[in-house]
């Protein structure tokens, strides 16, 4: 058995193989022993002209080559059976129609060739086929030349699978769609269509619920034909008449089958007559209507429907692209509504989030808030102007576009009046908030800055009751023992001090009331504070009354001594202050200090870290100048020598005090600087904590989760980081925590401003892990939504390519059987896709109610929805819990979103803390719509396969009707019978299952009654020629033995083709003496057959069977002569090809010899001409060889083409690598002498050029040189400039020998280096090759062009560079001797 080698495989020509067969084959069964025919190419016409056409191509009875079992070969059997009423397997030729189904080997073996042609061979691997062959006939007819021309005809069964199969399979489909509900693919045996005829309803989906199957596809069809001049659909008559209609609707989806402007330019029936073609070429849309039934005053309005409902399956969509409207210009439009959109939506955003007035109560929050308004205008609003202004000139240039064409297609609300608009409004609510959040913060700092007097008042007061309430304490228990007048003063100075107490609290109590008119959010405590702390002074004052007044009353004392004792001093104390200087400076000093004490005492420490920074640098400029004031209370001590007496004692008390009084000044300066120290430390690092919380706030808060561009890989990294960041910040938020916490224990004069710090803190910081919640949470529930939408794309994706196919390569209304067998494969391969492909949509619909509606996060709300909190929500007068359920009320502000809670409490929350829960709608109609793709998909298919059996019943009617009486009775009656009911049973069903008002199938029951009558003329007569079978008994026995004696001869044959390929030409010779031995004795069985042929003539009734026994016997001889002749054909190809390479093989290493003795590129133009008069010389030698390698490879090509037994192919393979081995090496001789002849010939040019303007130069430069050498040292100044001009102007030339010799030595070097390359080459390729050695070479060779000319060139530019130079410095010389004079 032959076997082609991919690389030498023909085309058209297979081999076979038959066995003989002394049994009958059962006729249901017969068709898996036959042999199947391979591909041919032949040109020979099909049948004749009195017969139907046949399947496959007709073979001249010449072509026919046996072919012989081969051990360990499975290949297909063809059966020479002894009764004339089964089909004769030896005829191989009409097998070539027969499914592969029928061969159980591994190969399909076939051999069909002329006699003068190469024979060669083809494998054609089994595979499982859905055909079942019930018959064929042999009919023969003499051609011109001699031949017989045989045709077979095959009768195929349409359906594809058994009827049990069928249902099993119809079966299984139900159950595995019942949970899609979708509508069983493929058919069964009693199984019928719910309609006969298709409805509009079912294929015009995806619209609403109360628009009818009409209107529907009434509306698509205006939608498909908008914007097109002189087309208006406004029914399903009248507006398709002219035909525009139509051309505009095939335009839109496919703008390259139909050319717009020519069609309207058409009269209507021709555009009609386009249209309705385009489609059913390119689409297989079934051509329902003419263009005559479309051009008349009433066009049926059901036949419009159903046609335009066929159209609609074909493009169900337009695209978004208008193709009237060039691509640049409708990309722009897109591009500006689309930028547009973004902008009005950020502007309506913006003005939303802006119009809130639920501010914090916290002074930190609110200039937080201040602050982020200002980012806000300088950031943000400056790049949205300029894109606002880059849509205003965008919209200009629209509007210059369209304005012959109309106006442009923007919605009003994203024109530039409607922008402008919106960005007023934009910037009013930010100029108004901007001044409300400026008085707010001047209110909450006012109110901060009282509340922190009140607390300070607040501690002097509680301080001094307390030492009053010791000093009571004490003195209680010793008044008894002091002196009337000395308890007396006590008694008067504490009751002064209980009174004096009496307006600071009064004041305290009225900045309280102020504090909770102004809604200071610690107000209360404050009050209750100042509230327990005037009890305590009304407590103080009971017990004073109670412990010491009540005592004193019981003494007696002189009261006038005390007076004038007091007055006294008063008089003397009075004078001196008004008459002393140093009284004076005393007093002067003391109200100073009492001055600044109360100062300090009133200071504010500021409410954040600006203002503490600011109050910090103030008291340390206050703190130095107090310091610096001790000088003058020691000059005052110095003081106390310029009195005496009275006069000093007063001075010294007046002293003590100061004294007394700037201790408490620097002490209480002292610790209000060590305190803001603190306070500022502290604020430092809040603040910057704070910034680092309220920036990750900001992105939570304002991550828009509803973009279709989120990016959610990096919302995931930067998830992970948030969460690595927080576990390692929540060491130093503890740190900072404690730190003001301690500040606070150590009772901090700020403790407000630490405190609303520590508050701020840790309220941000619990924020912050809230919406860290929040970010798990949207982040899962965002990847799911992009999921499922990227899956539903990609089920859409699958389903249209699916649609595409069905509509082009499944749409086809003519094909061959074979091609129909391919095409049911593929319909049935569709159908286990599709059966599969449910359970991913019933997944996808079922994962559609758990998508959230991440969209309907940045859309109005149109209605009130509830909404769910994923976390605990605490602000204002609103507050919700964990999961708690609340309706969703505004989401204008994307940020915060109105809601109201269960209680009844409306307010605002951040909208990141809010889930929409699902389903999402867009998902619920995404995997509806995707069901109903996959219902049209299936509908589609189901429309596809029936159209296909209707063809593919009707191709095999066309074959059956072709039969003659001859035909029709090889194949037997089991086989007729059963190809019979196959059909009457197939085209049944389709008439079960079909719509009787469709044309094709009207057109099927009128071929099926004309093939009942066909059938039943044909069984008449065959029952005739029933006794005519016997009379050839005698003839069959006499084929059966000359066929033995054939096969003997045949595996003789086989034997012979199947010896090693000889490797020389004398082992050649001697396979072809055996050969011709075998062609002799084969000529002997001639006068046999031609007895044999003799025989048939005297049967009187010959049936087709006979004189096919007869012709294949003839066949077989013929075959093996021509076996032979072929086999002796391929010796003589192998000879041819063995002499060619022993003889080539000695010229081309004789040149390759040749080649690379030329190393360098000669450096003379003698030297040049001898190298290309070698070069030429081996050109000669390469024309006079070439025929010889031709010959060669022509009889290595056409062995290879004839093909050669798959035992030797290995011998064929080593011939033709030893070919392409000495091709290469050829091919390699002739691309080096075509390279090395053009480096020769363009050297050859250069070196002319070169040598005759190089000896110029040289000559030139020469003479110059002498001729400045001969010059006297006090040469003029002008005769050197007149030298040094002719030598600048001799630059060009030299540059022009510089750059020839350059472009020589480049083509030398590449000369060289190709013959390098070539030597290394022929050392890899020739082991035994030996290189040149350059060590052998004479002294006196020539170093090659590349060596000489850069050696004289460099000479040439050195001499005259030399030249230039001495040139230059002579005339310098000259001139700073003679100077200038003459140049």
């Amino acid at each position: 058995m032959y076997k082609i080698d991919g690389e030498f495989r023909p085309r058209g020509r297979v081999f076979m193989k038959a066995q003989r067969e002394n049994h009958l084959q059962p006729a249901s069964g017969g068709s898996s022993s036959y042999a199947l025919v391979s591909r041919s190419n032949s040109r020979s016409s099909s049948g004749s002209a009195s017969r139907g056409p046949a399947i496959t191509t007709n073979l001249d009875d010449s072509n026919l080559r046996f072919r012989h079992e081969i051990l360990n070969e499975k290949v297909i059997e063809a059966t020479v059976t002894e009764l004339p009423d089964v089909i004769d397997g030896i005829n191989r030729d009409h097998w070539r129609a027969l499914p592969s189904s029928l061969a159980y080997g591994n190969e399909l073996v076939v051999a069909t060739q002329p006699p003068s042609a190469a024979t060669v061979t083809e494998v054609t691997r089994n595979k499982r086929l859905s055909t079942e062959v019930l018959g064929s006939t042999l009919e023969t007819t003499k051609t011109t030349d001699g031949n017989r021309r045989m045709t077979t005809h095959i009768v195929r069964k349409i359906t594809t699978l058994t009827r049990a199969e069928e249902q099993a399979q119809a079966d299984n489909m139900i159950r595995q769609n019942r949970d899609v509900k979708t509508t069983e693919i493929g058919y069964m045996r009693t199984g019928r269509l719910d309609s006969k005829r298709a409805k509009i309803s079912d294929i015009v989906v995806g619209q609403e619920d109360n628009l009818t199957a009409r209107e529907a596809l009434l509306r698509w069809a205006r939608r498909s034909t908008a914007k097109y001049p002189g087309v208006r659909v406004n029914d399903f008559t009248g507006s398709w008449r002219d035909g525009l209609a139509f051309s505009a609707l095939i335009h839109r989806n496919r703008p390259d089958l139909i050319d717009w402007r020519e069609s309207r330019s058409r009269r209507p029936r021709e555009r009609l007559e386009v249209a309705f073609h385009v489609v059913e070429k390119e689409y297989g849309v079934t051509r329902l209507l003419d263009p005559e039934d479309v051009d008349t005053n009433e066009p049926d309005e059901k036949s419009m429907i159903t046609y335009l409902s066929s159209l609609y399956d074909v493009f169900p969509e337009p695209p978004q692209m208008h193709p009237l409207f060039d691509m640049d210009s409708q990309r722009r439009v897109h591009e500006y509504r689309e930028q547009a959109q973004t902008l009005l939506y950020w502007c309506r955003e913006k003005t939303s989030l802006l119009q809130e007035r639920a501010f914090p109560t916290t002074l930190i929050e609110l200039k937080r808030l201040l602050s982020d308004l200002n980012r806000f205008r300088t950031e943000e609003v400056p790049p949205r102007q300029r894109d606002k202004q880059h849509l205003f000139s965008m919209y200009k240039e629209l509007e210059k576009y369209f304005e012959s064409i109309g106006e442009v297609d923007v919605e009003t609300e994203l024109r530039p009046e409607a922008l402008e608009k919106a960005w007023h409004r934009l910037m009013s609510a930010l100029a108004d908030r901007d001044m409300i959040l400026q008085q707010e913060v001047q209110r909450l700092e006012r109110l901060q800055k009282l509340a922190e007097k009140v607390q300070r008042e607040y501690k002097h007061t509680e301080t001094v009751i307390t030492k009053i309430e010791t000093r009571i304490s004490e003195e209680s228990r010793r008044i008894d023992r002091l002196h009337p007048v000395e308890a007396k003063n006590i008694v008067e100075g504490l009751d002064g001090d209980i009174r004096h107490l009496e307006q600071p609290l009064q004041e305290m109590n009225d900045d309280c009331h102020n504090l909770k008119d102004g809604r200071y959010p610690q107000a209360n405590d404050l009050h209750k504070k100042v509230t327990k702390l005037h009890q305590r002074w009304s407590q103080l004052r009971t017990t004073f009354h109670s412990s010491l007044v009540q005592k004193l009353s019981g003494l007696s004392y002189p009261v006038q001594e005390t007076t004038i004792t007091k007055q006294t001093r008063v008089v003397t104390e009075t004078r001196q202050i008004g008459t002393n200087p140093y009284f004076r400076d005393l007093q002067e000093y003391t109200e100073w200090c009492q001055t600044k004490l109360k100062h300090l005492l009133s200071a504010d420490y500021g409410s954040d870290l600006p203002s503490a920074k600011v109050e910090l640098e103030r008291h340390q400029h206050e703190h130095k100048v107090i310091d610096q004031f001790h000088s003058k209370i020691a000059q005052c001590e110095r003081h106390v020598s310029n009195f005496s007496g009275e006069e000093q004692q007063l001075y010294r008390q007046r002293l003590s005090q100061l004294q007394k009084v700037y201790a408490e000044l620097l002490s209480t300066s002292t610790k209000r600087l060590s305190d803001l120290d603190a306070l500022v430390d502290f604020l430092a690092t809040a603040t910057a904590e704070l910034s680092w919380l309220n920036d990750r706030e900001q992105i939570e808060v304002s991550r828009d989760w509803a973009d279709k561009n989120l990016d959610l890989s990096a919302v995931h990294r930067y998830y992970e980081n948030l969460m690595s960041e927080l576990e390692k910040r929540e060491m130093h938020f503890a740190t900072i925590l404690d730190r003001g916490e301690a500040l606070l224990v150590q009772s901090h004069p700020a403790s407000k401003c630490i405190e609303g710090h520590l508050q701020a803190l840790q309220s941000q910081w619990s924020w912050l892990l809230q919406l860290t919640l929040c970010l798990e949470v949207h982040l899962k529930h965002a990847t799911d939504y992009h999921s499922f939408f990227d899956e539903v794309r990609e089920a859409e994706n699958w389903l249209t390519k699916r649609d595409e196919i069905l509509n082009s390569k499944y749409s086809q209304s003519e094909f061959t059987l074979d091609q129909g067998e391919a095409l049911l494969r593929g319909m049935q391969d569709i159908r286990e896709e599709l059966n599969a492909f449910g359970e991913t949509i019933a997944q996808l619909q079922h994962q559609a109610t758990s998508v959230v509606p991440l969209k309907q996060r940045k859309q109005p709300v149109n209605r009130q929805c509830t909404v769910q909190s994923i976390c605990s929500y605490k602000q204002g007068n609103i507050s919700l819990d964990k999961n708690e359920s609340c309706t969703l009320l505004d989401t204008s502000g994307r940020v915060k979103w109105r809601v109201k809670t269960s209680k009844g409490v409306e307010g605002s929350v951040h909208g990141v803390c809010l889930l929409l829960p699902p389903p999402d709608q867009e998902a619920i109609e995404a995997a509806d719509r995707l069901k109903r793709l996959f219902d049209r998909s299936v509908a589609l298919w189901q429309k596809k396969q029936l159209r296909l059996r209707q063809n593919m019943i009707f191709a095999t009617i066309k074959v059956v009707k072709g039969w003659d009486f001859e035909q029709f009775l090889a194949m037997g009656a089991e086989q007729r019978t059963a190809i019979r009911r196959a059909l009457n049973d197939d085209a049944d069903k389709l008439l079960a299952e079909g719509d009787p008002a469709d044309p094709q199938l009207r057109r099927l029951r009128r071929e099926m009654d004309e093939v009942n009558r066909l059938f039943d003329e044909f069984e008449k007569r065959a029952r005739a020629e029933e006794e005519s079978k016997q009379a050839s008994r005698i003839f069959t026995e006499q084929c059966i033995s000359l066929k033995t004696r054939l096969e003997e001869m045949a595996r003789e044959l086989d034997h012979i083709i199947l010896s090693p390929m000889p490797r020389d030409l004398d082992s050649l010779e001697h396979t072809v003496q055996i050969l011709e031995d075998y062609k002799r004795r084969l000529g002997g069985l001639e006068p046999d057959l031609k007895h044999l042929q003799e025989t048939f003539r005297t049967i009187t009734l010959k049936t087709p069977a006979l004189k096919k026994s007869l012709d294949n016997l003839m066949d077989l001889w013929k075959e093996l002569n021509t076996q032979a002749v072929l086999h002796g054909d391929r010796l003589k190809l192998l000879e041819g090809a063995l002499a060619g390479l022993e003889d080539n093989e000695q010229v081309i290493s004789d040149l390759e010899g040749k080649l690379s003795r030329q190393l360098e590129l000669p450096s003379t133009q003698d030297g040049l001409y001898e190298v290309y008069k070698r070069l030429t010389t081996i050109q000669e030698t390469i024309s006079n060889q070439q025929p010889e390698m031709d010959k060669m490879n022509d009889s290595a090509d056409q062995l290879g083409r004839m093909g050669v037994p798959t035992k030797v192919l290995g011998d064929l393979k080593r011939l033709h690598s030893n070919v392409e081995r000495l091709n290469s090496r050829w091919n390699n001789i002739c691309g080096q002498l075509a390279e090395r002849m053009r480096s020769v010939e363009t050297a050859i040019g250069l070196m002319k050029n070169l040598q005759t303007s190089i000896v110029v130069e040289e000559t030139w430069v020469e003479k110059q040189t002498e001729k400045l050498q001969a010059l006297p040292t006090a040469t003029a100044a002008r005769e050197l400039d007149t030298m040094l001009g002719e030598t600048v102007e001799r630059i060009p030339k030299v540059e022009q020998v510089n750059l020839t010799g350059g472009r020589l030595i480049r083509e030398a070097k590449i000369y060289d280096g190709k013959c390098v390359h070539y030597i290394d080459w022929l050392t890899e390729v020739r082991p035994s090759f030996s290189p040149p050695r350059h060590d052998l070479r004479p002294a006196d060779a020539d170093p090659g062009a590349t060596e000489v000319y850069s050696k004289r060139l460099d000479s040439l530019n050195s001499r005259f560079e030399s030249l230039f130079e001495q040139l230059t410095q002579r005339l310098k010389t000259a001139i700073e001797v003679n100077g200038a004079d003459g140049l």
